[in-house]
């Protein structure tokens, strides 16, 4: 039988082997001089008897995890050794261990190999010896003062530039607390106490100002880097002298300040000229983003619009051709007021961006608002109080009045957001004038100034500035778009007023509206009936031309045309309408989009015109800025649009 101790004992580092009960059963010549135990006098004795104290160490743990788990371990050097190890000089020898456990069913035997690392972990001292060495002649060079300090800050260690920095001896410096190393008017000691654990972790610098031992006066900027060693806390200082820098600002800000007392008089007379201009260019600015945003937004609502247009018809149809059954009624509903809420967001979006048409007409407040308190209590919850203040001789603003009612119901909504505990919610109403302070760049004339107040957390300067900004909004994701203030904004400089908005934090806000009053005119429009509308169908059968070019949108306004009996061709350019026109003669009606590339709807309608004056025309728009000539006034109709309102607009366009 081969004789494996014989190899183990010539194999350059420790093998023992034990059975189950931690009995020796292989001892080789490293482990025996190593030990100065022969094979002899350990083999059959238990291991963690042979040595004491060798049971309470992670090895035991180790092998009894190679018996039950058959897992292997390596346990690395360390300065508390595991087995009392020397070499053939007599010096402790650094090992590492290795457990493995012998392959059988059950496990019956491991072997731990010990390995010399001495030479290893001693070039590593000699490499990190070297490497301090190049550290502290590097940190000796440095100009500035580098400190090192214990955890109750008395100096460790210092570098040479702080002997000629604080003007102290060697010996002076070593073993003070570093608190003494400057006296004045700032404190020391508090000024470390405060800092070094946070310098230490962002390595910031502050300020120090003090006078040294020497009676000089210095400033310092002082940097902190926190680290531990054998178990205590060391705190690094570098001193860096600015006190000429210092003195150069102070000496710079000296001159600024007298330039700036020379130049008062001069810079008074400019702040007047100065503030006009910069007036003047706010609004300038204000212009030209509204401008830009607005003709985005028309784009966007013009897309929109069309999408919407699809589905809302597609529904109507839908609702007409399916037979009666409550769960797809409701479903129906749902998707049409989905849709119709769409709609509403276009129209918000339209209206910030100055680009909604608006039916501006004579509108008492004194009736339309109080008619909205029970619509306000129930929006905004029963933990916030609404205050109407309304005098009964009010008179009408000229505005659309159901945007008025959206604006409102945004601004209140707004406050509800800003009193999360509670609070009141104040509308009041008075008569102004441009001589009773109002905002700059109104027209002089009469105003209706609604002011809808709150006793909420109120907003600081930041964000009062940012307050009517589009899309800016201080409320968490998913619970405000930002457009709310922007919109309402956007309706009251449609109608010739403005808004402002005043507000401090704890203090709650103030949001007024300032509405132009309603003229004579305007009062009389009101007072006039209107006269019926028409009915939905008057039974002609029309011959009609559908111009536009968006595919979804054209085949689904012919499907709600034919529904209501008419006949329609289809047109997917102006161009290819007005050949249509040349070979048809008996279209009675032409229906076209008025965002369509190449030839727009209006562009087309006056190429008609020029043709056929008296073939009725309707523009079809999801985008209200139609800026048509004053002798060609065309009906319009609005995107999306129901097959009802499509049947009144094509039954009053042939009348």
């Amino acid at each position: 039988m081969f004789n494996w101790e014989a190899v183990f004992d010539v194999i350059d580092a420790g093998v023992i082997g034990i059975d189950d009960r931690y009995n020796v059963v292989c001892w080789n010549e490293w482990i025996a001089k190593a030990t100065e135990l022969s094979a002899a006098a350990v083999v059959g004795r238990n291991l963690f008897d042979v040595f004491d104290g060798l049971g309470k160490t992670r090895l035991k743990t180790a092998v009894a995890d190679a018996f039950q788990y058959g897992s292997s371990s390596v346990l690395t050097h360390s300065l508390n050794k595991l087995f009392p190890l020397r070499n053939e000089t007599g010096q402790e020898v650094i090992h590492n261990v290795i457990v493995r456990p012998l392959p059988a069913d059950p496990i019956k035997h491991c072997i731990l190999q010990i390995t010399d690392v001495s030479v290893s972990v001693a070039r590593e001292r000699v490499l990190r010896d070297r490497q301090n060495a190049r550290y502290h002649a590097i940190v000796d060079s440095a100009p500035d003062a580098i400190i090192t300090t214990s955890a109750d800050r008395t100096i460790q260690w210092f570098n040479a530039a702080a002997e000629q920095t604080f003007a102290m001896s060697v010996d002076a410096l070593r073993e003070q607390r570093i608190d003494t190393l400057l006296t004045g008017p700032e404190n020391l000691t508090e000024i470390l106490a405060a800092h070094d654990m946070e310098g230490a972790a962002s390595g910031t610098a502050v300020q120090v100002h003090g006078t040294k031992r020497d009676g000089v006066s210095a400033y310092f900027e002082v940097s902190f880097a926190g680290w531990n060693a054998d178990g205590r806390r060391f705190i690094t200082t570098i001193w860096r002298d600015v006190t000429e820098r210092v003195a150069a600002e102070n000496a710079l800000y000296a001159a600024r300040e007298a330039l700036r007392k020379s130049n008062e008089e001069l810079e008074q007379r400019v702040i007047e000229r100065t503030n006009e201009r910069e007036v003047v260019l706010r609004q300038l600015h204000e212009s030209q983003k509204m401008e830009t945003i607005g003709q985005l937004t028309g784009g966007v609502a013009h897309d929109f619009n069309n999408l919407l247009a699809v589905i809302l018809g597609s529904l109507s149809l839908l609702r007409k051709g399916l037979p009666p059954d409550p769960r797809t009624s409701r479903l129906l509903d749902g998707a049409i007021q989905g849709a119709e809420r769409g709609a509403t967001l276009t129209k918000r979006l339209l209206a910030f961006a100055r680009r909604q048409e608006l039916k501006l007409e004579a509108v008492e407040v004194q009736k339309l608002i109080p008619e909205m308190h029970d619509f306000l209590r129930q929006t905004i919850g029963p933990a916030i109080s609404v205050v109407l203040d309304i005098p009964s001789d009010i008179p009408p603003v000229k505005i659309d009045a159901n945007q008025l009612e959206l604006a409102l119901m945004n601004l209140a909504v707004n406050s509800r957001d800003a009193m999360p505990n509670g609070g009141t919610l104040t509308i009041s109403c008075r008569t102004e004038t441009t001589e009773m302070k109002a905002p700059p760049g109104l027209p002089q004339s009469d105003y209706i100034r609604i002011n809808v107040a709150d006793t909420g957390e109120g907003m600081n300067d930041a964000t009062l500035a940012k307050a009517m900004e589009p899309f800016f909004t201080t409320k968490g994701i998913g619970k405000g778009t930002g457009l709310g203030l922007s919109m309402v904004h956007g309706l009251t400089a449609q109608c010739g007023g403005t808004m402002t908005i005043s507000s401090s934090v704890g203090r709650g806000t103030t949001v007024s509206l300032w509405l132009p009053a309603a003229n004579a005119g305007d009062l009389m429009a009101a007072l006039t009936p209107q006269a019926p509308q028409a009915s939905l169908q008057n039974g002609r059968r029309l011959r009609i031309l559908l111009v536009d070019d968006d595919y979804l949108v054209r085949a689904n306004t012919a499907l709600m045309m034919s529904d209501l009996g008419h006949t329609v061709i289809e047109a997917s350019s102006g161009k290819s309408a007005l050949e249509i026109l040349q070979l048809d003669n008996r279209i009675q009606l032409v229906v076209t989009d008025y965002l369509m590339p190449g030839m727009n709807g209006l562009d087309l309608a006056k190429a008609i015109r020029g043709v056929t004056p008296k073939l009725p025309i309707i523009l079809s728009t999801g985008y209200a800025d139609i800026r048509s000539p004053l002798d060609m006034v065309f009906p319009r109709l609005p995107k999306p649009y129901t097959q009802d309102e499509l049947a009144k607009i094509l039954d009053a366009a042939v009348k």
